[in-house]
């Protein structure tokens, strides 16, 4: 009995040991990182989207989705989105949703320095809260970059978006977060 417990206590040990290497990695890659250039599929509710984007760690994103004409753009304060049906488009406060958190670089390294990064199907993911919702970000295990992430929207559907990072650390047009070409 003392052995198999003594066998269990290393075991454990050494997968945590993985998981704190495997978080200090990440938080040392997204200290090092300031935007990424992506491709997305986003699927709510089966039905599938995709796109591109450029997310800057200051809140900000520029989303284009392919052939629907939408889009989704934050200057860091607010977001707005555009559907093809629609030339007018709805702003929000980019505090009451998810994105808030999910663009501040600060605060995942804070929660995944709080948080054990958890693993499920062969994917790394913190599970994070925020205005008492849900937030899954997942993480890349051999890049260490962002992965995508799974949240509730406001319609309360499942939101789940996968991101293939492109290009790290390009310099970026500041006029792709100016809201004004939208009013």
């Amino acid at each position: 009995m003392k052995n198999i417990l003594t066998t269990l206590l290393i075991i454990f040990f050494f997968i945590n040991k993985a998981y704190s290497d495997i978080t200090e990695k990440i938080v040392n890659n997204l200290k090092n990182t300031e935007n990424y250039k992506f491709k997305f599929t986003q699927i709510i509710n089966e039905k599938k989207e995709t796109g591109n984007c450029i997310l800057v760690f200051n809140r900000k994103i520029n989303c284009k989705y392919d052939n629907l004409g939408k889009m989704l753009v934050s200057d860091g304060k607010n977001l707005i989105i555009r559907n093809n049906n629609s030339n007018i488009p709805n702003f929000y406060k980019l505090e009451d949703t998810t994105f808030y958190k999910l663009l501040d670089k600060k605060y995942l390294i804070d929660k995944l320095k709080e948080n054990r990064l958890q693993k499920n199907n062969n994917k790394i993911f913190i599970e994070l809260n925020y205005q008492n919702v849900g937030l899954k970000v997942f993480f890349d295990k051999e890049k260490l970059h962002l992965k995508g992430w799974s949240t509730i929207d406001i319609y309360n559907n499942t939101v789940l978006t996968e991101i293939d990072v492109q290009e790290v650390n390009k310099i970026i047009d500041e006029s792709l977060f100016n809201l004004k070409k939208f009013n």
